[in-house]
């Protein structure tokens, strides 16, 4: 608050050496002046110049007015720097009034805190004057301070002295695991080393026994074994050994039934509004009704024919189409055993094998699972369980069923391109 009065007292000093400076110039200038307002000597340069028109005087009288109106025009430009100064001089006293009230204001502010700042004066008195009376208490707590801090500084140094401690035997324990996974590091190398020389004599020997094997020997055999599947599933007598089956059903049927003796319902016969002519039954009726015909019982149906998914996926490994309806089997049956026949006249290594194929199919499509999705598929997991109602394109009759180059066990729609057939009454209730 001082540092900033005395501040406004050297404006205020300042501003006044500035009026004082002005106000002699002004007096210094006046006094050789007739006329300080423009407007008066614009007057007296009028009526001079009008006497010198309207009035007859001698030539030196004439000389000496002239020279007079020309001082009067000089001063012209005198009379304006005198209003300027007069106006700047006015413009300081507004500032010194400003100033003035300022340093009042602030003189004012700073008997308020001087007042202030007496009774803090007061109230810290006091509290000398009580702090006095308690300097024995203080002296006690200080003492007791200084004996804290003296075990407190034992305390720091024990702990500085087990974390060194500690840290010793951290490092010597680190030491002691560096040199344990050094040694398990050798061990691990003599034992990587001991089953890559095991592997190697292993894969030797497996292509000595695939060398000794007769070339295309499991492709031959697939081919026999879906032949067979085919001719024994969908080319036997079918509908015989549905009838030996269905036979062998009411046999086992009839004995497992217990006859019955003593039969209170013996006689009787069971009726059908839907199945039998008469129109009353078990008691009286309001009125004959007319019978209606027996609807003509449906055809069978054919034996449905379907391949789950592996056999799809055994006939793409030997390049094959499997047969989509029944009446392609007997040309799949002879393309088998066609194609058994090629595999054996092939020399060793001319033709991808059915492992082979298998392989490759499995690594683009793990390469598209990964590309695909970001890994997102292999992290994913199976979310059939989550989400059940996803869309399943084997399910739908128009697609081309197709092979899959991961085995499933479930039935796929074989009957694709088909027409669709009646539905078949069931064999049970026929």
């Amino acid at each position: 608050m001082i540092e900033q009065k005395r501040q406004i007292r050297t404006r205020l000093e300042i501003a006044k050496a500035d009026a004082d400076k002005l106000i002699g110039q002004t007096k210094s200038v006046r006094s050789g002046m007739r006329f300080t307002k423009l407007d008066e000597i614009e007057e007296e340069i009028s009526r001079l110049q009008r006497k010198q028109e309207t009035t007859s005087m001698s030539l030196a009288d004439e000389k000496r007015l002239i020279k007079e109106i020309e001082a009067l025009q000089a001063s012209k430009r005198t009379a304006g720097e005198l209003q300027s100064k007069q106006g700047n001089l006015n413009s300081i006293k507004e500032d010194r009034k400003t100033i003035q009230a300022d340093l009042t204001a602030k003189d004012t502010e700073i008997d308020s805190i001087q007042r202030q700042i007496d009774e803090q004066s007061k109230v810290v008195k006091e509290l000398t004057d009580k702090q006095s009376s308690q300097r024995g208490e203080v002296d006690d707590l200080i003492k007791q301070r200084d004996e804290l801090k003296t075990r407190l500084d034992e305390k720091f140094k024990e702990k500085n002295d087990l974390r060194t401690q500690f840290r010793e035997k951290t490092n010597d324990w680190y030491q002691n695991q560096r040199a344990i996974k050094a040694q398990k590091d050798l061990e691990f190398e003599k034992e990587k080393k001991l089953r890559d020389e095991e592997r190697a004599a292993w894969l030797k020997k497996k292509e000595e026994e695939e060398l000794a094997k007769t070339p295309y020997e499991e492709e031959m055999t697939l081919c026999d074994y879906l032949a067979d599947y085919l001719t024994k599933a969908y080319l036997g007598d079918t509908q015989g050994e549905l009838a030996k089956r269905a036979n062998a059903a009411e046999e086992k049927a009839k004995a497992d039934v217990v006859a019955v003796k003593d039969d209170p319902f013996a006689g009787f016969k069971a009726v059908s509004k839907k199945d039998e002519d008469e129109v009353v039954y078990f008691g009286k009726g309001k009125g004959g009704k007319k019978s209606k015909p027996k609807p003509p019982k449906k055809a069978s149906k054919p034996v449905a024919f379907s391949l789950n998914l592996d056999l799809f996926d055994q006939f793409d490994m030997i390049s094959l189409a499997p047969p989509t309806n029944l009446d392609a089997v007997s040309a799949s049956v002879d393309e088998l055993r066609a194609k058994k026949k090629w595999y054996s006249e092939q020399p060793r290594g001319s033709v991808p094998t059915a492992r082979e194929i298998r392989k490759a199919k499995e690594e683009a499509a793990a390469k598209a699972r990964g590309g695909g999705s970001n890994g997102k598929a292999a992290r994913g997991g199976n979310n059939s369980g989550r989400n059940k109602a996803n869309f399943d394109i084997s399910n739908d009759p128009d697609f081309v069923p197709l092979g899959s180059g991961v085995g499933g066990a479930g039935v796929t729609n074989a009957n694709w391109g088909q027409k669709a057939e009646d539905d078949a009454v069931d064999g049970a209730s026929s």
